[in-house]
């Protein structure tokens, strides 16, 4: 089949589809080469550059793609979601969105699976949902979040604890004045209900001994006398 004409909607389609993010399994990260198809990529790995470049490759290269890759890929999850959860995935969609990322066939990893069982156990994310994770597992069914573990955000962790323990602090002192006001009311609505008298129900009332009264006494006594009044038509 003869290559398309230049200029031609075939070969600006053609353009297009080479520099648009493709399939990952006929990337090759030795050669930093895209492939269309397989049969492309079947022609790529026996050609005699890419055979003369795997000849160099030692496990010391292939250790450090792994950490790059491993660097990235959490480096990418840190920043575009911080420690919320998200599908592994469909983060890792996101992260191939790049097309000179380390691709994860570069790695000693053969599945996204394992690497995030991998990233699990080493305490750099966290899975949520799921005990025990299996290496059959759909990645599109994992929920992972990232672990910041740096000294910023311990303390800004703890600065948010602190303020949690003083609300919950504060809140308590304010249901214990609700409840001694809600007392106190109620001691004042029992008092309201008492009789107005001077008499205390139930109270027992004084025996009484006797009338005590208080007489002052003279000891002489003087008696007025009536003056008698002259009669003027009695003769002398």
């Amino acid at each position: 089949m003869g290559k398309a004409e230049f200029g031609t909607a075939k070969y600006i389609s053609n353009q297009l589809k080479a520099r648009g993010l493709q399939k990952l399994r006929f990337y090759c990260q030795i050669c930093q080469k895209q492939c269309r198809d397989d049969n492309g990529f079947q022609s790529h790995i026996k050609s005699p550059s890419h055979l003369r470049k795997i000849s160099t490759i030692t496990p010391k290269d292939i250790d450090q793609y792994t950490k790059q890759f491993e660097r990235d890929f959490l480096r990418l999850l840190h920043m575009g979601h911080g420690e919320k959860k998200i599908e592994a995935n469909k983060f890792y969609n996101e992260y191939i969105q790049d097309k000179h990322h380390i691709h994860m066939n570069a790695t000693r990893y053969t599945s996204l699976t394992k690497f995030i069982q991998h990233l699990s156990k080493t305490g750099k994310i966290r899975v949520h949902g799921v005990e025990e994770l299996e290496e059959d597992m759909d990645p599109g069914q994992i929920l992972i979040s990232y672990i910041d573990n740096s000294s910023d955000n311990m303390l800004k962790k703890d600065k948010l604890r602190e303020l949690e323990e003083n609300d919950k602090h504060e809140e308590d002192i304010r249901q214990n004045m609700l409840l001694k006001q809600i007392e106190f009311g109620k001691k004042a609505e029992q008092l309201a209900d008492v009789p107005a008298s001077d008499e205390v129900p139930g109270a027992e009332k004084p025996a009484v001994i006797g009338k005590v009264s208080l007489r002052l006494e003279t000891k002489n006594k003087v008696k007025k006398k009536k003056s008698k009044g002259t009669n003027v038509f009695k003769k002398a």
